[in-house]
């Protein structure tokens, strides 16, 4: 069941009724409680005043011209104008048959069909190890990643790597003090790993004691070297970049300078303390930040993402995404002006700000690492809890809220723990279905359509469910699966039906509000609703029709989930 559905029957009836509304205005959402029904719409409190009429009378009429649809199975009109919408059983237990057959694709939709993305996230700060706090903009963007792309749109993952700058030559120094003997304590850059480069770097280079050497070619050396450790670093985390742009090329092939030069045709730049501002307005002289070219004739940082910007939005994307830390707030008004300064559109730019991350062991707050000097590396959390657990743990909240990460849960092997919980669900299902599968015999499969060769292919499939599908291929309907789900009518059934068929609006709405931590809250609800069905109601061993229903039921809930984890980016497990 689609609340699009419910979306195109409401704006039907404002067209009998001769009214005018836009369908983004039409709100369709899930209840908080059964006792609510299955659907609500506040739409009766949002038009009531340009109809001149109370929102309880206007929704009492909605809910009149509604009632005969063929889904409905009763309609309540509750104050202060909200119509809520019970659905008959038979269509969800329907909902079973249609993610069988749309197997691998359930959830999915065409709505960035032809359209492009590009999204960016992580670019750690190139002198040092990956840490924690960078390394949690990984999952959130790799996942929005996915969303997109399961949406149809073409998608490019961007990593911008800032080479260059004053902290690359001050790295350098930092190698080369300590490779001469000083102490690393009295260094810029304090952390085990500037010992670690000291001996890549500079032991190669040293010719006798009083050797000097090049600060800057130094630092360039060891910021390559670290970004082959961070890129290495989220390989490990499951993500794996597009495109990586080293900030340094934008000056070296003239598109900083090229940039720049349209702004000043443009009047936007202005000079200031024998500096080059980017400057749309006086307000933006105050910020020291929007310095685009210093004194000594040096680019700065902030010169050379005006660069990169404008060639992200040279692709002509539909959305260009970049995900910073909540300390690059003051940066994201710079950048919006920059992009209309450019003349490209700003409702396609987005700036998603993630906070920090604390660790907790036994209940109190740890500090894990020497080799960074100062803070939790991404390399020390994937080697206590693995890549799993790091991603499900990270996308478990909001990017806005703060994390105090529990170590100690995320090793856990207990329904305690959200992650195990969820994998043991999969685990759970695929364990009952090579139950099921044993004494089964298939029947001989007939030609057929792609789809139902592509779900009869799909090994999670039970013997029993492909029993059916056979038959039905047989009977003339490949297109249709026909186990009798009609008897799936219990509370617990139908409550995981319910469940599963949300992965689909569920997606739509991560494509437009980019929230993809309610991924996770979906896939810990499903497994709960899985769980209880579990408890309450047999699979194998039942009378043959009703066996066969559930099987059907486990098997969707199955794909459901390896569909969610596969988008999260988190293995869906066989055994456990």
């Amino acid at each position: 069941m689609s609340r699009d559905e419910i979306r195109k029957d409401i704006l039907r009836t404002f067209d009998k009724l001769h009214l005018t509304i836009d369908k983004l205005d039409i709100e369709v959402t899930r209840t908080s409680s059964p006792k609510f029904g299955d659907f609500t719409s506040s739409v009766a409190l949002k038009v009531s005043r340009d109809i001149k009429q109370s929102p309880m009378e206007f929704a009492k009429v909605l809910a009149q011209s509604l009632q005969n649809q063929p889904y409905i199975k009763k309609l309540e009109v509750k104050e202060p104008g909200f119509v809520n919408f019970f659905i008959k059983d038979e269509i969800w237990q329907k909902e079973v048959e249609f993610v069988l057959k749309t197997n691998k694709g359930y959830g999915s939709n065409s709505l960035g069909k032809g359209k492009k993305a590009r999204v960016e996230f992580v670019s750690a700060n190139p002198t040092g190890p990956l840490h924690f706090g960078n390394a949690r903009g990984g999952p959130i963007g790799d996942v929005l990643a996915s969303v997109l792309a399961f949406c149809g749109y073409k998608v490019v993952r961007e990593y911008l790597h800032n080479n260059v700058g004053v902290q690359v030559g001050k790295l350098g120094e930092s190698i080369a003090n300590v490779a001469f003997g000083k102490k690393l304590e009295d260094q810029e850059y304090k952390g085990e790993y500037i010992k670690d480069l000291a001996k890549q770097v500079v032991n190669s280079k040293l010719k006798t004691p009083n050797s000097k050497l090049n600060e800057e070619e130094t630092g360039q050396n060891a910021v390559a070297i670290l970004l082959d450790e961070i890129l290495k670093d989220c390989e490990a985390m499951g993500i794996k970049f597009d495109e990586v742009y080293p900030e340094g090329d934008f000056v070296k092939c003239g598109q900083t300078q090229k940039v720049l030069a349209e702004l000043e045709k443009k009047g936007v730049l202005k000079k200031k303390d024998g500096a080059l501002w980017f400057a749309p307005s006086d307000e933006f002289l105050k910020d020291r930040e929007t310095v685009v070219k210093k004194s000594d004739g040096t680019y700065t940082y902030f010169a050379n993402d005006i660069a990169y910007h404008n060639l992200k939005f040279a692709q002509n994307p539909v959305l260009a995404i970049d995900i910073l830390g909540a300390n690059h707030h003051g940066h994201v008004p710079r950048l919006q002006a920059v992009v209309k300064a450019l003349g490209y559109d700003v409702s396609k730019f987005h700036v998603i700000l993630y906070q920090w991350v604390r660790f907790k062991r036994h209940g109190e707050l740890v500090a894990m690492s020497k080799r960074s000097g100062m803070f939790v590396t991404a390399r020390e959390v994937l080697d206590e809890i693995g890549r799993d657990a790091l991603r499900f743990f990270i996308l478990m909240h909001d990017a806005n809220s703060p994390i105090d990460f529990d170590l100690d849960l995320a090793r856990e092997k207990s329904k305690k723990n959200p992650v195990y919980y969820v994998q043991y669900a999969h685990a759970r299902i695929a364990s009952i279905l090579a139950i099921a599968r044993g004494p089964a015999a298939l029947h001989p499969q007939p030609t057929s359509s792609p789809a139902l060769d592509a779900l009869l292919s799909e090994k999670s499939l039970s013997a029993f469910a492909k029993e059916e599908l056979t038959a039905g291929a047989r009977r003339g309907v490949p297109s249709r699966v026909t186990p009798r789900y009609r008897l799936l009518n219990t509370s617990y059934e139908l409550d995981l039906i319910k469940q599963i068929s949300r992965l689909p609006e569920l997606v739509e709405d991560i494509a437009s509000n980019f929230a993809v931590h309610r991924l996770t809250g979906y896939a810990i609800d499903l497994a709960d609703s899985f769980h209880k069905f579990y408890e309450n109601c047999r699979v194998v061993g039942e009378k043959e029709d009703l066996e066969k229903a559930r099987i059907g039921l486990i098997t969707a809930t199955k794909i459901a989930l390896a569909n969610t984890l596969l988008l999260l980016g988190v293995s869906a497990p066989e055994k456990m």
